[in-house]
């Protein structure tokens, strides 16, 4: 295994996540990723105009980005605590899925490390997690945290 990737959204799981990712990594002797996705409902994005507009936050829509920012930089330092000093960080925008799923392409990732999600069972059945789209759909190893 040369590359793993840690996806993060900031959760307990996406940490414990990054911490497996870390000691994987520093076992193997693996690059180390770090991916954070901004997902931004477009049919929210007038509301959040508006709301920005009559609070008079300017910058409103690019809080969104900088959360994801802020995730990602979180799960840097866990994995920093592993010992890992060369971590690559990105930040990308869209559908956590299919951006996780471009990443592994682009960047030939052997194995990715996620976190699970806590929704409910009806929830979980009828919309799908991510962990669970990318235990499906990932084209490498996918180890699931709890």
């Amino acid at each position: 295994m040369k590359r793993i990737l840690v996806a993060t959204d900031g959760s307990e799981h996406a940490l414990t996540a990054a911490q497996l990712a870390a000691e994987l990594a520093a076992g193997m002797g693996a690059e180390l990723h770090v991916l954070a996705v901004a997902y931004r409902d477009r049919s929210d994005e007038e509301e959040l105009r508006d709301f920005a507009k009559i609070e008079h936050l300017g910058g409103m829509l690019n809080v969104i980005g900088e959360i994801a920012k802020s995730h990602a930089e979180q799960a840097r330092r866990q994995v920093e605590t592993q010992g890992i000093k060369t971590v690559k960080v990105s930040v990308a925008e869209g559908d956590p899925t299919e951006e996780i799923l471009a990443f592994i392409q682009k960047n030939t990732i052997d194995a990715v490390v996620v976190g699970r999600r806590g929704r409910s069972r009806v929830a979980g059945l009828l919309l799908g997690s991510v962990s669970q789209k990318l235990a499906t759909l990932a084209p490498c190893i996918v180890i699931i945290c709890p």
